[in-house]
């Protein structure tokens, strides 16, 4: 057995650990910026409690950046990193979902090297610049899902090239996360699922791709019992905080599986989905395009498929886990197909090139490794919904 393993992110977890993030980013100076999304924030309170505490323990300056969009753009992040560099900010705070962490993580690398956001995404023969230095970063998630506040990654989308891409380097992880399971009660119902889902997924391609690593698959055999018995609940008790615990748990313990395992071909097919839709959740695009995909790759993994559909309650069967993963979106409501979503049939050949072009890293990793023919059909057979 051989595995690494590098984690350097502080973790505060729990029940009103947000009133400890004053306490935390003292450390790292007087002056801070929040990165945020529009609305969400504010209207939890979550915002207010974050910028009191900063103050109370310290902060001279605040400065909001609150215009971070769903699928955020490179286009986004290079506003807020302008201000960081104008403001002469110390650190950055990223608070909300997975697109308000995966931009502050970002803003902190453009902020501190030369140029723009899209010269450090990962093409497949990698970026235009390699970061040499960073800003402090703490994550604060208010959703359960892409666990961004303990990863290296930032998915970025480029709305002019339809393109949406990785920033993954060592240099990307955020300094602290602070993950307060109460600041995930706001979520719908809607929302909780398909943040959860995206989690899950974490964990079904961490387990099952072709990367060895036992360590982070451990991670991923937890969580997959945890979102089996607790993302349900969440979803149908909004305000069960243990349910809500266990799942801001669970996407933390699948953010570090992916961080150390990556993703798969689930993944790789989504992103040009949500880059030409950006009106569609990645944890939607992901439950479209899910059982078909696993469908084709459990031959490829039988042992480790088998262990899924166990884990989630059938018989440890290969096949099964694709009959495990179906029932599980149509217990939390998210049984979709890409018609449903608003993607046009005519779209399926551009996203196929997008995938065969731009995430083929991913192909080799996958536990079949497929060809141009096989993502198209596997387009066509999530259209209706498998």
């Amino acid at each position: 057995m051989k595995f690494e393993f590098y984690l350097p992110v502080e973790i505060l977890f729990g029940e009103g650990s947000l009133e400890k993030a004053g306490q935390v980013a003292k450390r790292f100076g007087y002056k801070a910026i929040v990165i945020t999304g529009r609305k969400s924030t504010k209207e939890n309170g979550a915002l207010d409690r974050l910028i009191e505490s900063l103050k109370k323990n310290g902060a001279q300056e605040v400065i909001v950046f609150d215009k971070v969009e769903p699928n955020p753009t490179d286009k986004t992040v290079n506003e807020a990193a302008r201000i960081v560099v104008e403001e002469k900010v110390d650190y950055i705070v990223g608070l909300g979902g997975g697109s308000a962490l995966d931009s502050a993580k970002a803003v902190s690398i453009v902020s501190s090297n030369e140029g723009y956001a899209w010269d450090y995404v990962n093409y497949p023969e990698g970026p235009r610049l390699i970061p040499f230095l960073n800003r402090p970063v703490i994550c604060i998630p208010t959703t359960a899902g892409t666990g961004s506040e303990v990863n290296r990654y930032s998915v970025l989308s480029n709305p002019i090239r339809k393109e949406k891409l990785v920033l993954s380097h060592s240099l990307n992880y955020p300094k602290v996360a602070i993950v307060d399971p109460t600041l995930t009660l706001s979520m719908s119902p809607r929302l909780t699922a398909i943040t959860g889902v995206d989690a899950l997924m974490h964990c079904l391609e961490s387990l099952t791709n072709k990367v060895e690593n036992p360590f982070a698959e451990e991670l991923a055999i937890r969580a997959i019992k945890l979102i089996k018995e607790w993302l349900p609940v969440a979803v149908e008790e909004p305000n069960n905080l243990q349910a809500r615990t266990y799942m801001s748990y669970a996407a933390m313990l699948a953010g570090i599986a992916i961080d150390k395992k990556r993703v798969a071909l689930i993944h790789g097919m989504e992103h040009p989905v949500s880059a030409h839709y950006p009106q569609v959740a990645h944890g939607e695009g992901l439950a479209a395009l899910g059982p078909a995909i696993t469908d084709f790759n459990y031959k490829g993994n039988p042992q480790k498929y088998a262990l899924f559909a166990e884990l989630m309650g059938y018989e440890p069967k290969p096949h099964k886990a694709v009959v495990a993963l179906q029932d599980f979106l149509e217990r939390v409501n998210l049984r979709v197909s890409l018609r449903e979503l608003g993607v046009e049939r005519e779209k399926i050949e551009r996203l196929t090139e997008d995938v065969y072009m731009l995430s083929r890293s991913l192909f080799v990793i996958n536990p079949v490794e497929p060809s141009l023919e096989d993502i198209k059909r596997l387009y066509e057979l999530s259209y209706e919904g498998f």
